[in-house]
């Protein structure tokens, strides 16, 4: 009895640590804002996040592709919860250098959609939703 239970958590635990690797991977790729709770970009304006098995950036691109904002940094994917730590910025966005942003994660279809918060300080936390597509 005592294997068969031993046996049922090794299936367990194994079975929970593949999905959380699936999850992880899934997150990785080049994604496009199609959608955020906060302002909306302007005409022609474009939002494009990297995710590699460790980092992200995102920048945002005018209507001529110049870089004019953006923030990058490493995080953690651990089970439905992405969780960002912004060790990188450009100028406009020092304020936010070492803050985290953690979200739930759902997938739908090669589409991303993120519901949490950005972390200003301990008593201040803004929150933000964002939809994005895979484009890799």
């Amino acid at each position: 009895m005592k294997t068969k239970i031993f046996l049922l958590m090794m299936l367990l635990v194994t079975t929970t640590c593949m999905l959380n690797a699936q999850i992880a991977q899934n997150v990785q790729g080049t994604w496009k804002l199609i959608g955020s709770s906060g302002n909306p970009l302007p005409e022609g304006y474009t939002n494009i996040k990297m995710i590699t098995p460790t980092h992200f950036i995102w920048t945002m691109c005018d209507k001529e592709g110049n870089i004019i904002s953006g923030a990058s940094g490493t995080y953690t994917m651990t089970g439905n919860t992405y969780t960002e730590t912004i060790l990188y910025t450009l100028p406009g966005m020092k304020t936010w250098k070492g803050k985290k942003a953690s979200y739930k994660v759902k997938f739908v279809g090669n589409t991303i959609s993120l519901d949490g918060h950005l972390e200003f300080d301990k008593e201040r936390k803004v929150h933000n939703s964002e939809s994005w597509e895979k484009i890799d």
